[in-house]
């Protein structure tokens, strides 16, 4: 460590001399201070040390609270590790914070009256249940960029008012809060942040299955497959997407309609041809008995995908293109494109993505470089990381181009900052 702190500094729970840096207490104010010193979000912090995003989240919500011992091991070795600059700049830090305390204390005070904090009531829950659907509109929008922070804070919240609710109110708002944490997991997932978007879709299975809501339990089994897919993890896919599939009747036939069409991609990705097109008749079929039943009060799937009809062409696209049928792919994907409702903006990114690819396999480099600079440019609007990260892994199927003026230009603005 510099000179400037050789000397023996105690503050509170921090002790700074020579070469040694120690903690005798993290609480939630100190964690944030060694996070802000490293130079991290709460997410780069919550991965750097091995826990959840949730986790930081609380720390830095309650600054005084004491942290779990295990988390105390974990943050000392973080400490223990860091750069002599991060120690300095964390000593640092920590003196500011308490010369600005001690200047606090000097001066005199004012309180709020105290305000009754909030209690869960039907009424409430029915709000935030109508509110969750005008959020899933704004998703295709404006993206995870703008609604992830908005959606994990009303997940948080409705985490704090089922300590106080019981009976059908309590199942009520295990359902909506379930929902809530699958939609919270799915724009992490989107915005490229998979092990967020895992714990959030973990928290959402245990509060379906509490409120014995088959229908969102299915949903979410699902949002894990595509995760699967993501990770190039075929045959897992298949499988989950076969659980969400489970039940019947009309109240979860849209949900194992697009179980289906999941698991058909998930086969694709495993090169199971046979397989994916026997999954995509059962789709087929699923789709058919959807569109003639009812739309059903809280279904996961209304309001997030586009006519299921239109979905199905959609699926069959991605399955050509993951079994490496080139011409089939981008024709698939140009009748989508034409089909699908303008306000699918994010969705039109991804897919514009895919027909670069498409393009790519079919030996048309312009065109793939041309769809594919109309799909990073929604990508970087709406904060699309899964779409960046497949037009990055596309650069590798232009390889043989490389040197051609489309794939250079297209190469330098993956590079440059999105």
């Amino acid at each position: 460590m510099t000179s400037k702190y050789s000397s023996t500094l105690r503050q509170g729970s921090l002790i700074v001399g020579g070469e040694v840096l120690v903690v005798t207490t993290w609480r939630g104010e100190t964690a944030s201070t060694l996070r802000i010193a490293l130079r991290m979000s709460c997410d780069e912090f919550a991965d750097h040390l091995g826990v959840s995003s949730r986790g930081v989240s609380k720390w830095e919500a309650n600054p005084e609270g004491e942290l779990a011992l295990k988390t105390q091991q974990l943050l000392d070795t973080a400490l223990k590790l860091a750069s002599d600059e991060v120690r300095a700049r964390f000593a640092q830090l920590r003196t500011e914070a308490a010369v600005n305390d001690s200047e606090r204390k000097t001066k005199p005070t004012f309180h709020l009256p105290r305000v009754h904090p909030i209690r869960p009531a039907p009424e409430l829950v029915a709000s935030l249940g109508e509110g969750l659907h005008h959020h899933y509109t704004a998703d295709n929008l404006i993206g995870p960029r703008t609604l992830l922070p908005v959606m994990e804070a009303q997940a948080h919240t409705i985490e704090s008012l089922t300590r106080d609710a019981s009976g059908h109110l309590l199942t009520d708002l295990l359902q909506v809060g379930a929902g809530y944490a699958e939609f919270a997991g799915w724009l992490a997932q989107d915005s490229g942040s998979s092990t967020i978007a895992t714990n959030w879709y973990r928290l959402a299975l245990e509060w379906a299955e509490a409120a014995g809501d088959d229908r969102m339990a299915g949903f979410v089994l699902m949002r894990r497959s595509v995760q699967a897919i993501g990770a190039r993890q075929g045959s897992h896919a298949a499988h989950l997407a076969q659980a969400a599939q489970r039940g019947d009747g009309p109240t979860t036939a849209r949900v194992r309609a697009i179980a289906a069409q999941t698991e058909a991609v998930g086969h694709a990705v495993s090169g199971a041809t046979s397989d994916a097109d026997r999954a995509l008749e059962l789709a087929e079929r699923l789709v058919t008995e959807s569109s003639e039943a009812e739309p059903q009060m809280g279904d996961p799937s209304i309001g997030r995908y586009c006519d299921l009809g239109t979905y199905l062409q959609i699926t069959r696209a991605k399955v050509y293109l993951e079994l490496g049928r080139g011409d089939q792919a981008v024709d698939a994907f140009t009748k989508v494109l034409a089909l699908l409702p303008p306000e699918y903006h994010r969705d039109r990114g991804q897919y514009l993505g895919r027909l670069a690819h498409a393009y790519a396999l079919a030996g048309g480099p312009t065109e793939a470089c041309a769809a594919a600079e109309e799909a990073l440019a929604i990508a970087a609007t709406t904060g699309s990381s899964r779409t960046i990260r497949d037009l990055r892994n596309l650069l590798r199927h232009l390889e043989p181009w490389s040197t051609t003026e489309p794939v250079m230009k297209l190469r330098n603005l993956l590079a440059g900052p999105i």
